[in-house]
């Protein structure tokens, strides 16, 4: 990997962002995850080893080892106390990178599944967010995501967001095993009433499958932004559709080179993405599992890819826009990036 200007590393490190692909379970690191673990007598794998001991186990070869992980992590979050914790914590990680503003996604029934009350997974995120602002100065957001192997349980999670907007629920999202089969005409009404009620569809999609599950997510689900999205490149007709109506791409390209959707982040598309048109914007997807950040996705791809500041520039702006911040928030932070960018081009 080329090496990156200190101006410009200094300049992606300085600057004001947001993120919009994140996952609360999947941002726990392991210091916290072996603290609530002993706490309700949870067994982590590696755990026995220590903190370094899990921490070597934030790693696998295929995506159903990332599942499992990321399931036995998820079961130590059971009072409302450790989704306030989780919050915080992610809060904490995401200032010190400058991320003033982020939609974090939540896969709720993962809990409510094994007892914990919807109840207790709203106040714990309710407190968690507002001291995420209060403690760091940072706005969160939540999607609540429905898995697709497990449809039985999609209605109360739509049910579950629609009661927890006061709580700063903001969309609906879809994920899981993308070759799963999932019950279309079902999913459609299901995403048309949460749109009706004030939520944005945010599905994952086209990460493990190609165009098809991407038409699928804009057909059946009216999707507003796509989670990854990265091979509609395999569909020119589709390319075409995304770019033409402006449909936003969360692209995590460490996360898809750990999950083995490209072999490299040399070959990873995301140049290609931005070449034809698309909106991109960079996200971590599940930091400490893929040993990434907000911050270290813009300086592997600046580095590699050789980007100028202002591709740098534009993809921070980017992820602002395509965001739902309210638009008085939106135009501060964008002032913000100005303002840093402004001083990096005085000094240049």
């Amino acid at each position: 990997m080329a090496t990156l200007a200190p101006e410009l590393e200094a300049l992606i490190r300085q600057l004001p962002k947001a993120e919009l692909h994140l996952h609360l379970e999947g941002s726990l690191q392991p210091e916290l995850a072996l603290s609530l673990a002993r706490k309700h007598g949870v067994s982590l794998p590696g755990a026995t080893e220590g903190v370094e001991g899990l921490r070597r186990r934030y790693r696998f070869s295929s995506f159903d080892e990332f599942v499992a992980l990321y399931v036995a992590i998820s079961q130590c979050l059971v009072e409302a106390g450790d989704f306030t914790a989780i919050a915080v914590d992610l809060a904490r990680v995401l200032a010190a990178q400058n991320v003033r503003y982020a939609e974090v996604t939540v896969t709720p029934m993962t809990h409510v599944a094994r007892g914990v009350p919807g109840e207790v997974v709203l106040a714990g995120l309710a407190e968690g967010r507002e001291r995420a602002h209060r403690e760091h100065g940072v706005e969160l957001a939540w999607v609540f995501d429905i898995v697709r192997s497990h449809a039985e349980l999609a209605e109360p999670t739509l049910e579950l967001a629609l009661r927890g907007q006061e709580q700063g629920v903001i969309g609906l999202g879809l994920s899981g095993p993308e070759t799963a089969p999932w019950p279309k005409e079902s999913f459609a009404a299901l995403f048309a009433r949460a749109r009706e009620g004030g939520l944005h569809s945010l599905p994952h999609a086209g990460e493990f499958r190609g165009p098809e599950g991407i038409w699928e997510s804009l057909r059946w689900l009216g999707a507003e932004r796509l989670g990854h999205g990265v091979r509609c490149l395999e569909d020119p007709a589709l390319v075409e559709y995304l770019a033409e109506r402006r449909i936003p791409l969360e692209v995590c390209p460490s996360s898809n080179v750990a999950l083995h959707v490209f072999p490299s982040l040399e070959q990873h598309p995301v140049e290609k993405l931005m070449a034809a048109g698309l909106a991109v914007s960079l996200a971590s997807d599940d930091p400490p599992l893929f040993s990434t950040s907000l911050t270290d996705e813009y300086l592997r791809c600046a580095a590699t890819f050789h980007w100028s500041a202002e591709t740098v520039l534009t993809l921070a702006a980017a992820a602002v826009e395509h965001s739902f911040l309210a638009e008085p928030r939106k135009r501060e932070l964008l002032a913000a990036q100005r303002a840093i960018a402004g001083g990096f081009r005085e000094r240049r």
